[in-house]
């Protein structure tokens, strides 16, 4: 089994898990994480907001959530600029 597809099957364990813990921040944390390294960063970023959320004030989701806003917004920096 490849990488990308482990990842895949994790973040399915980790979807089922967090529908039925919807409150487990630490379930969005580890799914967000694999989505981050996967390059999924809008699911991710979407995870991370969660934990702030359920944690406000959680430093490592906030590292996240600048991190990815950072490439979101180099990455799409020219997109208005013809």
């Amino acid at each position: 089994m490849d990488l990308k597809t482990r990842i895949q099957n994790e973040i399915d364990m980790l979807s089922g898990a967090i529908d039925d813990d919807p409150r487990n921040y630490l379930l969005y944390m580890e799914r967000g994480k694999l989505y981050h390294r996967s390059g999924v960063f809008d699911k991710a970023l979407n995870d991370f907001i969660k934990v702030r959320e359920l944690m406000p004030g959680h430093v490592e989701a906030q590292e996240y959530i600048s991190m990815i806003s950072e490439i979101f917004e180099f990455r799409y920096k020219d997109i208005y600029n013809p």
